[in-house]
């Protein structure tokens, strides 16, 4: 099937898309999507009144629609069915894509064609519908540096090509650390505690890698959860949930160079488009309005539950040492999911895994 990723199949026939189709079909998607940006931006020494709704806005949101669906899909794949063969394709093809995409609202000439329509009373006359649409475009595209003059839209462009890169790393790193690191248990009695659906699942996981009469447990969430929810030993609970709070701090999976970087580059950026700070940025056109705002109303929610968190806390810490008959005392981070779960039962009549 010629160029599966540009066909708008629905239902999406997955199993046509394979990662040795992605080079070509981005390819083309990305020159079908330049010569539509292009013929837009063209129109900009057009008289105001020959430009339309159509011929600006509806005819980039249609010459980009390809483009955004094909990638979207090769996105998707890399998020949900990661492979070596499919993480260099779409690695290979993304700085292509973001270099594009970042370039649209820097592009001086298409910028004038859509602003002079935007200024037009030709908007006037639309529907409500398209005037919001037409006023939420234009402020995107004033978002990402439209209106800044040539060496800092140059330098707003590398911003966004070195953040995709770093911030797919990071994902890559977050997913590989999760992948490589599994627990084998041979001893039945360790797993005391844990349901029989969480117990067949890790006996088939190992039975996969090649681990006979075993149990096999991962950083992933059905395997995660069930080891911190139910299992009465301990020392397992530690072990898995230290080798999930240190995914992505060590190497080769490392990314605490790359939070720096990413970081320093989001404050860049935002300070670029005049904003204090990347949180202004995100919340400018959000509710919140401000960094500030956004950072009071989290202070006000915590105000409000700070008192019935402490008592349910202390209720819990209690709950664990009559259990143990021992003195309360605080709870590792290890230790809060499963006496939570042991006090559903045994107050509220509740069981989970049932």
């Amino acid at each position: 099937m010629p160029h599966p990723f540009l066909r708008d199949d629905f239902p999406i026939r997955w199993s046509t898309l394979a990662p040795d189709h992605i080079e070509a079909d981005i390819s083309k998607a990305l020159t079908d999507a330049q010569a539509a940006v292009d013929a837009v931006a063209a129109r900009c020494n057009d008289a105001p009144q020959t430009l339309t709704y159509a011929n600006t806005l509806a005819a980039l949101e249609d010459g980009l629609a390809t483009l955004n669906r094909a990638w979207g899909l090769v996105t998707h794949l890399d998020s949900v069915c990661n492979s070596p063969e499919l993480r260099a394709a779409h690695n290979a093809m993304l700085p292509k894509v973001t270099e594009f995409f970042a370039g649209i609202p820097l592009n001086q000439q298409l910028w004038q064609t859509l602003k002079a329509f935007g200024n037009s009373d030709a908007v006037a006359q639309l529907s409500a519908t398209k005037q919001r649409y037409v006023h939420e475009e234009l402020a995107d595209f004033r978002e990402a540096g439209a209106d800044l003059p040539p060496q800092q839209k140059q330098r707003a462009g590398e911003i966004q090509q070195r953040l995709a890169a770093l911030t797919q790393k990071y994902s890559e790193n977050c997913l590989d650390a999760t992948n490589a690191w599994e627990k084998i248990v041979t001893d039945r009695g360790l797993l005391a505690g844990l349901p029989a659906s969480a117990l067949a699942a890790a006996q088939q996981s190992a039975e996969q890698k090649g681990h006979a009469k075993a149990w096999r447990f991962t950083l992933q969430a059905p395997s995660l959860i069930a080891v911190l929810t139910y299992a009465d030993n301990d020392a397992l609970r530690e072990e898995v949930w230290r080798a999930y709070a240190a995914v992505g701090r060590a190497a080769p999976h490392d990314n605490r160079a790359l939070v720096g970087e990413i970081l320093a580059l989001r404050h860049e950026f935002a300070q670029l488009v005049g904003h204090q700070h990347f949180a202004d940025h995100v919340t400018a056109r959000r509710m919140a309005g401000s960094g500030e705002a956004a950072l009071h109303f989290g202070e006000a929610i915590f105000a409000k539950i700070q008192q019935q968190f402490a008592a349910e806390v202390e209720a819990l810490r209690g709950f664990k040492a009559r259990a143990t008959d021992r003195a309360p005392e605080l709870l590792q981070p290890w230790e809060t999911g499963y006496w939570a779960e042991k006090q559903r039962p045994a107050n509220y009549a509740f069981d989970e895994a049932a």
